[in-house]
């Protein structure tokens, strides 16, 4: 009896030191380690864990297009064979559109700038200026226009291109390979049209400013536009292609 007694002691006391051990520990530690997040954090992780989901189905997306892509040439077959070499053919032809290696032709805009009449007599200095078509002017018009969708610019028959800078020699507009056109200047645009009139016509656009400047400017719809291939040299000097690994 008295063994059963000591073991029921025994048994109690190691409960009662097991719950006073449990107690004794300090639970902050483990809750020390989980980052609690306040509503900004937790939007942004939301945000950042949907935007990863999107970026992961359009990786996915694109594999799909690109397997597509490969299964239309990955064969023996001649004409698939025939079928690379001409998108080839036709993928060249764009690059050179766009680059300007090649007339182009399409939809677009003949837009005609000229300097206000000058009274070299009366006027002023500061009126002359203000009369006249300058680089500023130009280049802001051009920035316009391509902002407006254009697919390709021609200035008097010279192409312009993304790197194609003017300057200003009196009455004339002078280009970086030493060519030079005067006035009227006739801007050759390719694009949509009425969209680029629209866009060229509204409040407070360049060409506006310069209508209030009294600078004389039409905007011509025509259903062909024709630019030349561009005089510039097209060579890149520094740059090099840069594969990503």
């Amino acid at each position: 009896m008295k063994n059963i007694k000591g073991k029921i002691f025994i048994l109690g006391t190691s409960i009662i030191t097991g719950f006073l051990i449990i107690n004794s520990i300090n639970l902050s530690d483990v809750s020390n380690g989980i980052q609690s997040l306040n509503a900004i954090d937790y939007k942004n992780a939301i945000e950042e864990r949907n935007q990863l989901y999107k970026d992961i189905e359009d990786i996915k997306s694109q594999n799909i297009d690109y397997r597509y892509q490969i299964s239309k040439y990955d064969s023996d077959d001649p004409l698939k064979s025939e079928k690379l070499i001409e998108d080839m053919k036709n993928q060249l032809v764009n690059y050179s559109e766009l680059s300007g290696t090649s007339a182009v032709k399409g939809p677009g805009l003949i837009i005609k700038m000229q300097d206000e009449e000058i009274d070299r007599v009366w006027d002023t200095q500061a009126e002359i200026a203000r009369k006249m078509i300058h680089e500023d002017d130009m280049a802001l018009v051009i920035n316009d226009i391509r902002s407006a969708g254009a697919e390709a610019i021609s200035i008097n028959n010279h192409r312009i291109l993304t790197n194609t800078n003017v300057s200003c020699y009196w009455a004339y507009i002078g280009f970086e390979d030493e060519s030079s056109v005067f006035a009227p200047f006739y801007i050759s645009v390719i694009g949509n049209p009425e969209e680029m009139k629209a866009i060229l016509l509204s409040e407070n656009s360049v060409i506006q400013r310069l209508k209030a400047r009294k600078i004389k400017v039409e905007i011509e719809v025509k259903d062909e536009v024709i630019i030349p291939i561009t005089k510039q040299n097209t060579e890149p000097q520094f740059m090099q292609r840069y594969d990503e690994k």
